[in-house]
């Protein structure tokens, strides 16, 4: 294996999201000025621009915002901000575990809104006056929603035998885009297999687990999975990633997923890959200081490795890097730009060659000044 991995550009071609980050000092000089409707509004807008125009009344007094398979309604109400979300009908569910179930994410995650049942319905609910609705806090609200809706309503449905209250408005892959996406998903398992083996011959059994890692930071930019297949991918990457257990076990069951994912089939695959409305994004905004600051500690250990000749755990250090960059963050595009270049050149070169040039993607964002 004397060749970094390929490079498969995302499905769909937008890493950006909505946010308008423009508008962020406005909302906090309203709310500062104790203009708290005008701050909650001008909130809204810094979250998608297109909100108060597209999923509003006429007044402005309700909004109706869809988000995956479920619409977020915010109310305001005599200087009152009211949230509530329908998630699932449970008329039919298996009603013992799956109320369990949300007495748990009652607790955690949710910290302000809770999940409540009325008329066998499943709601978020959440509410506290204007005055109180600090912009902080109501984005974390909202984040706090959509983020749980989305993980869990799918789980929901598979596990419990709930049901939709709002029909998904999702766009499906094309059959063309579903093959590609198969063939690339299936091709960067198996290449990751290949350099398991060698991995494992030279008894570099960290890189074999980082190299799983990766791999699945690799798909998820590549195919932007959504559904059953998104929420396991997350769920698997924070069991490899969780030093308190046992590593063997962490490896085996690394691998054991990359094989459920190839013979899982690409009928079931499909299922998974769409787009739909989304209201506030699961990734966080960062802006390119903050990505900046975020990697100095690691591009003065990617240097280090290079400069010792260690060509090999520069390289990984550096696709471990930049793939958890795209995994976890929604960043400027001129970061993703120099990112995506980086990945794009280095694939299928030497070690040698794809560390220096993965390295000199990151010092390029760590020399640009991305305040002009």
């Amino acid at each position: 294996m004397n060749q970094t991995p390929k490079f498969f550009k995302n499905l769909w071609g937008d890493l950006q999201g909505h946010l308008d980050t423009s508008m962020w000092n406005n909302v906090t000089k309203a709310w500062d000025e104790k203009r708290y409707q005008d701050s909650f509004y001008t909130l809204l807008d810094y979250i998608n621009p297109q909100i108060r125009s597209k999923w509003s009344n006429n007044t402005q007094t309700e909004f109706n915002v869809p988000h995956g398979s479920v619409v977020v309604n915010i109310a305001l109400k005599n200087d009152r901000l009211e949230v509530t979300c329908p998630v699932v009908d449970i008329s039919e569910a298996i009603r013992v575990p799956l109320m369990r179930k949300v007495a748990e994410l009652n607790f955690h995650p949710l910290t302000l809104a809770q999940i409540k049942l009325v008329s066998n319905k499943l709601s978020f609910h959440y509410h506290s006056t204007l005055d109180t609705s600090e912009p902080y806090k109501t984005y974390y609200v909202f984040k706090e929603i959509c983020q749980t809706a989305d993980r869990y309503d799918d789980e929901f449905k598979e596990k419990f035998k709930s049901k939709n209250i709002v029909e998904p408005k999702v766009t499906y892959a094309s059959s063309a885009e579903v093959d590609l996406a198969w063939t690339q998903t299936t091709d960067i398992i198996k290449e990751t297999q290949e350099y398991l083996v060698y991995f494992d011959s030279q008894r570099w059994y960290g890189s074999s687990l980082d190299f799983i890692i990766i791999a699945l930071k690799r798909i998820d930019l590549c195919i932007q999975a959504q559904g059953h297949l998104k929420n396991e991918i997350e769920r698997v990457v924070g069991e490899l990633g969780n030093g308190n257990a046992n590593f063997n076990e962490r490896l085996a069951n690394g691998r054991k997923f990359l094989q459920q994912l190839l013979e899982m089939g690409k009928d079931s695959f499909a299922k998974n890959l769409y787009q739909s409305e989304t209201f506030v994004p699961e990734k966080w905004r960062t802006s390119g200081e903050q990505v900046k600051k975020n990697i100095e500690g690691s591009v003065t250990q990617v240097k280090k490795y290079h400069d010792e000749k260690n060509y090999i755990g520069s390289a990984i250090e550096s696709l471990y890097l930049i793939y958890d960059l795209f995994y976890q963050n929604n960043m400027d595009k001129a970061v993703n730009d120099i990112l995506l270049d980086a990945l794009n050149q280095a694939a299928g070169k030497t070690w040698q060659e794809a560390s220096g040039i993965l390295l000199s993607g990151l010092q390029t964002i760590s020399n640009t000044n991305f305040n002009n």
